[in-house]
């Protein structure tokens, strides 16, 4: 590690040796002491299990508040009980020089005079407790755990210094201390609440703003019309091809996507004629090794070092990577760089093309499916502090996508589940072990999140999804304010026999029922919080009873005779877009009863209003009335639109309005009141 301290990598063997601590039965008072008060918003795990790993970090605290073994007369008449290791494949979250390290923050420097903790492990483990900081942790304890019962119990460790952050280090998932209470007194007042807001509104965007969709390149680009955002998926392969394993004189290929015309003089891109459609964004998600890597037999699942074997927590073992990076934003983005900087074996060279201002440089690197090849916080965070300005430059004046284009912006790599804990790490390493403090993600927060339960898709209203989704905005909105929020995968398999199969609503094929509920999902996203919903996916190449998980996702299927079938899906979404793309969301009025209903608003016309109302089950349940109160409208009718295969702005009806008001028939597939709204109604 360059500018991290070895404390952090260098595995101590000695037991009580620290000259800063003793380990000893209880004994002595200090009248003065008093307990260190810690939240779960204080503590970190550096490698990521609290979201997926069936584990929390917290639980080394939680029961505090129960026990003060300083001052109780016998404090091994209480046993905590709670372990903070994780418990779900625990071994990929333990990396043999650093183990697992769970971080506290006390927010300002405490003199920290004594530390109790309760071993209940029946396995003798080497731990460490660190004080200090990120870049410069310095040892206070080495210990062995109890390895059988009569061993367990309340231990004490005495010290003396300042510190604003603790770390406790375990070399093994089968340590249990199964609590910490800290001891001290606070060196600075301590801080006030903050009077931030703790919720996220719902987002201003429009929907025309709002859809996105994940894909690998599509031909038909009138196909893409619906959606602002386009995630295409690439490996750092396909522009990392040179076969040098020296990152110094690597030369970057930027022709995945096109080529260059000679008669014309110009290069041709697949990724400008799309953009050309809906003028949206298009961002690569690229993940994997480099080509030489590749060669050597690594997969897209290790990380993208320059070599095998370097520190994956040190910003300087992804140069290269950082490198393609910049090369990327240079020749795509919309800031010309000297072309005689530029490291490309295209000719010729080329920047400031202006099609991309998004980049992630990964996707779903937490995957816990991939055993030790996982990817901790702290590992991603170093790619990613490279990878955005060179790690602020350290690396040098070609790397990082914000060097070569100051609107460049880092997408976060979608995260698999809704892991705020993940995100609450990245920040805290930012504000730690960047100068400037900066969330180096700026381009989005973003989270992939499948509506299931027991092996089966559900519906998002079963899944309470739009209320699930609004706490983790509120959450991701405290942890990086302003960052916006973006689900990066949502979507469901047609064929049944899929784990993500569609609910099957009795009366609707199986691709209508998906376009249904997939129309119902992006309601909920959109009134949620979140920036942006991108469904997942585009076009099938595979029947839709393929029982394979992913594989019938999609709103199109290529066919073999080159032609394109078109699910319904597709006709729901345009309908959708064409109809509400000006829109944003206003209000939820009601989520209870027979019938859900969601208030748009026009973005230009304020008075324009429309009424997004279904019935919010899937058991093929008849229609229900609604009548929309005359009172609440301004003129004299009111148009009704439904979704309807083949048509692309659906079907509409218009109602005159009279007596108490229009009387529609809702079911459990969405409809669209509009009408203007009466003022002060």
């Amino acid at each position: 590690m360059r500018f991290y301290s070895a404390a952090l990598l260098t595995v101590v063997f000695q037991i009580n040796s620290c000259r800063y601590s003793v380990q000893e039965k209880l004994s002595g008072p200090m009248a003065e002491l008093s307990k260190i008060v810690i939240t779960r918003d204080q503590v970190y795990d550096l490698s990521g299990y609290a979201g997926n790993g069936g584990g929390n970090p917290y639980n080394l605290f939680d029961e505090n508040a129960f026990v003060d073994p300083r001052y109780e007369k016998n404090p091994d008449a209480f046993v905590p009980v709670t372990n903070c290791q994780p418990t779900i494949h625990p071994a990929i979250y333990f990396d043999g020089k650093k183990g697992n390290r769970i971080v506290v923050d006390f927010r300002i420097p405490y003199s920290v005079k004594e530390i109790y903790l309760y071993d209940h492990s029946l396995t003798a483990d080497s731990c460490w407790i660190y004080s200090g900081g990120f870049k410069n942790w310095k040892t206070i304890s080495s210990f062995t755990t109890a390895s059988r019962p009569d061993a367990w119990g309340w231990k004490k460790i005495v010290l003396s210094g300042e510190t604003q952050f603790l770390m406790v280090r375990f070399s093994s998932y089968e340590t249990a201390i199964t609590e910490m209470v800290v001891y001290g007194l606070p060196t600075k007042t301590i801080p006030a609440a903050s009077n931030f807001s703790d919720h996220k509104s719902m987002t201003s965007l429009p929907l025309s703003q709002f859809l996105g969709v994940n894909y690998i390149m599509e031909k038909e680009a009138f196909r893409l019309k619906p959606f602002h955002y386009s995630r295409l998926y690439n490996f750092a392969l396909d522009y990392d091809n040179d076969t040098s394993r020296n990152e110094k004189t690597v030369r970057f290929n930027m022709l995945h996507y096109g080529y260059y015309n000679k008669e014309k003089g110009k290069y041709t891109f697949d990724i400008d004629t799309l953009q050309h459609i809906n003028q949206g964004n298009i961002w690569f998600s690229i993940r994997g090794v480099s080509r030489w890597m590749s060669d050597m037999g690594f997969t897209d699942k290790d990380r993208p070092l320059n070599r095998p074997l370097l520190n994956p927590e040190d910003p300087f073992s992804y140069s290269r990577h950082a490198a393609m990076m910049w090369n990327l934003s240079a020749f795509f983005g919309y800031q010309a760089v000297d072309t005689n900087w530029l490291s490309l074996s295209n000719e010729p060279r080329q920047s400031g093309r202006g099609s991309m201002h998004l980049y992630e440089n990964g996707n779903e690197e937490d995957a816990t499916w991939v055993g030790d090849k996982y990817c901790s916080p702290y590992e991603y965070f170093a790619q990613s502090t490279a990878d955005w300005d060179g790690d602020e430059g350290r690396l040098g004046r070609r790397f990082g996508i914000h060097t070569a284009d100051t609107s460049a912006r880092l997408m976060m790599s979608g995260l698999i589940s809704l892991d705020t804990n993940r995100v609450k790490v990245y920040r805290l390493l930012s504000e730690n072990l960047r100068a400037d403090k900066q969330f180096v993600w700026q381009g989005g927060i973003q989270y992939h999140y499948y509506s299931q339960r027991k092996g089966r898709g559900i519906s998002p209203e079963a899944d309470s999804l739009r209320s699930k989704l609004s706490m983790v905005a509120d959450c991701s909105h405290r942890i990086a304010p302003g960052v916006k929020c973006f689900l990066g995968e949502n979507g469901y398999d047609k064929a049944q026999t899929s784990w993500q199969a569609t609910p099957l609503i009795p009366g609707y094929t199986v691709s209508q029922s998906q376009g249904i509920v997939l129309l119902r999902s992006i309601n909920a996203v959109f009134f949620s919080g979140f920036d942006a919903y991108v469904l997942y996916w585009l076009r099938d190449g595979n029947p839709e009873n393929d029982p394979r998980v992913f594989l019938t996702s999609g709103i199109l299927r290529g066919l073999p005779d080159g032609t394109t079938w078109v699910y319904p899906g597709w006709y729901y979404i345009s309908t959708l877009v064409n109809r509400l793309g000006n829109y944003r969301p206003d209000q939820v009025i009601s989520e209870k009863g027979d019938l859900w209903i969601y208030k748009y608003r026009n973005t230009e016309h304020t008075d324009s209003v429309a009424y997004f109302i279904y019935k919010p089950t899937v058991e093929g349940s008849p229609n229900s009335p609604y009548r929309l109160a005359a009172g609440q409208i301004n003129g004299n009718s009111v148009l009704k639109v439904d979704f309807a295969d083949g048509l692309e702005n659906g079907k509409e009806e218009s109602t005159p309005v009279s007596g108490d008001g229009p009387l529609f028939s809702i079911g459990e597939k969405p409809s669209i009141i509009f009408y203007k709204e009466h003022p002060g109604g």
